[in-house]
């Protein structure tokens, strides 16, 4: 599925999980339950941070344009700097250039700026884990923060649709998650409860199509249906039943809260 597919699919699932909700008092609170649907719709979409041109992904990137033109001033720069240094080091300098020749370092930290610049998804992919590790180690957080902690260092490692999307990663990040949010404020709990609905809901989503998910523990075993191909017309259909869906859930909502307050 693609990002519409997804976000449609998880908001649908997060509604109904919602309208399912023993607690009238959750239904009929409107920052509750707006924090339960959100956050589905995020949790659909997370799991692609495992691809590198994911749109999650790329809300933290240079578009491709910028990446591929800091890549060649990397490059350019850093032949320039190690040419300079070299130069200062081994050849005879003219006194006329040497103030320029000495600039040699400076082309070298330039040319090491564009190359970060134009892996920035990895930076902040890893300045994130290391925090979240930091947080942990240092402030004794629930473990849960050093699970995602981790997870967000491997980013950056790991293939699409590899440990990111096995059922396994998603049942350890559920268990955690709402472990921690049970003891957290009602909207952060239902917020977690959202984002795990919207993280199994992309996972579903990914079943239907032509690679489907693949299992940690048994990588051999892939589940596959191949109904639809990803952003296909069959695609568009469902996303555009799920949104019919997740009105009508909302409406059914909105009604029986009218109910109540007469």
């Amino acid at each position: 599925m693609n990002k519409q597919g997804h976000v449609a699919l998880a908001v649908t699932a997060g509604s109904a999980a919602l309208l399912m909700m023993p607690s009238l008092a959750v239904q009929t609170d409107a920052g509750i339950a707006a924090a339960l649907v959100a956050a589905a719709g995020v949790g659909g979409v997370f799991p692609d941070f495992d691809h590198k041109t994911s749109t999650v992904s790329n809300r933290i990137q240079f578009p491709l344009r910028y990446r591929r033109l800091f890549r060649t001033l990397s490059g350019f720069l850093g032949a320039l700097g190690v040419g300079l240094v070299a130069y200062r080091q081994f050849g005879h300098v003219p006194e006329p250039l040497e103030e320029w020749v000495k600039s040699g370092p400076l082309w070298l930290g330039a040319a090491i700026l564009f190359w970060l610049l134009a892996r920035l998804r990895s930076l902040v992919l890893i300045g994130i884990g290391a925090l979240l590790l930091a947080g942990y180690a240092m402030y004794d957080l629930h473990w849960i923060a050093a699970f995602a902690g981790f997870a967000f260092l491997i980013l950056p490692l790991v293939k699409h649709r590899g440990v990111i999307h096995t059922p396994e990663f998603a049942a350890v990040l559920s268990i955690g998650l709402l472990n921690f949010s049970a003891q957290q404020p009602e909207i952060i709990n239902m917020a977690a409860i959202g984002f795990v609905i919207g993280w199994w809901a992309h996972l579903a989503g990914d079943i239907f199509g032509d690679e489907g998910i693949h299992f940690l523990l048994l990588p051999k075993l892939k589940i596959a249906l191949r109904l639809f191909k990803n952003g296909g017309p069959a695609e568009r259909w469902i996303s555009r039943t799920c949104w019919g869906g997740s009105l009508l859930i909302w409406g059914a909502m909105l009604l029986q809260t009218q109910i109540l307050l007469k």
